[in-house]
């Protein structure tokens, strides 16, 4: 047999008292093995082994366990863990309110208990059966890893998601960023229509033009073209165009787009194209220098890229 629990003084304490009965209680039941009641009560035998060992008062839930195993009224000692629990000069309870006992706990423990040598002989030296206190602990901690696992695979699942996004969806281009222009004029395309605001300069007859200043468009270190203010006397009016270079007509993307837009200060008019790229010129609409200066913006996209939006200083003939 292995060695005997430390005695108990009835007289000591309540808490004493009480574990003194819960060890006559089993006496009273045959004495079985703190292993044996671990298989009907499904705590671990150490936690069995301190809930009557009087240090501190166990968990009514550890309690009622252990008074079912041993065939005591449950109803009972319901109420003398009750009458124990409310008593002002009632330790606080022990390790088992907080939390089951880990494995390596219920192992220091069992050799304190007085069945430790019959438990090595019946289920190997050293080794804890599992019950109830023992596998919450267990399932505590395996939630705890499972779900650092599956929080890792989300990450791991969202960030591949994202990469993939980009590779085969690339993003849209972001918006040009067009002037604050107060109105809006329609690019008409009707041949020989009329030299008015808004005009494509081309079928106006505005051909003979000038360029009043210019602004090199670079998307990172690549220069694709110049951004012009062109201006005809004949016509009195000014536009924004694109003057592409080599390297931006043989680009070999297909998806290149061209953003331009006319501006005038003094009134807030505009006149604005987001067209595809034709491997030449493009230009907005003519707008008249008589109001005032106009100025040239622009953007160029290629593969959803875009530049930066690019302006011109306020040209004036």
């Amino acid at each position: 047999m292995g060695r005997p629990q430390n005695p108990l003084d009835p007289d000591a304490g309540p808490v004493e008292a009480f574990a003194y009965e819960l060890r006559r209680l089993r006496e009273k039941a045959g004495n079985p093995s703190y292993r044996k009641l671990a298989e009907q009560a499904h705590y671990s035998a150490a936690a069995l082994a301190r809930a009557a060992g009087g240090q501190a008062l166990p968990t009514l839930e550890l309690t009622l366990a252990y008074v079912a195993a041993c065939g005591g009224d449950v109803e009972e000692w319901r109420q003398r863990w009750l009458d124990v629990a409310g008593r002002q000069d009632a330790p606080a309870p022990g390790p088992e309110a907080a939390e089951p006992p880990s494995a390596a706990t219920e192992a220091g423990a069992e050799a304190d208990i007085e069945d430790g040598a019959e438990d090595g002989a019946e289920d190997g030296a050293g080794d804890v059966p599992v019950g109830r206190g023992r596998v919450a602990g267990s399932r505590k901690q395996g939630s705890r890893v499972r779900g650092m696992w599956i929080a890792a695979g989300v990450v791991l699942l969202l960030t591949a998601a994202g990469v993939l996004a980009l590779v085969l969806w690339p993003r849209a281009a972001p918006a040009m960023a067009w002037s604050p222009a107060r109105k809006v004029l329609p690019y008409t395309f009707e041949q020989g229509q009329s030299k008015v605001d808004g005009a494509d300069p081309a079928r106006a007859g505005c051909i003979e033009a000038v360029t009043l200043t210019s602004q090199e468009i670079w998307s990172g270190p690549q220069r694709l073209g110049n951004l012009e203010v062109r201006y005809s006397a004949e016509c009195g009016k000014a536009w924004a165009r694109l003057d592409p270079n080599a390297a931006l007509i043989n680009h070999h993307s297909d998806d290149i787009r061209v953003r331009l837009e006319t501006f005038r200060p003094a009134d807030g008019s505009a006149s604005r194209i987001d067209e595809e790229f034709v491997r030449d010129r493009h230009w907005a609409g003519m707008l008249s220098t008589r109001v005032g200066c106009v100025v040239a913006r622009g953007q160029i996209v290629i593969d959803g890229q875009a530049s930066d939006t690019v302006q011109t200083s306020c040209a004036h003939p």
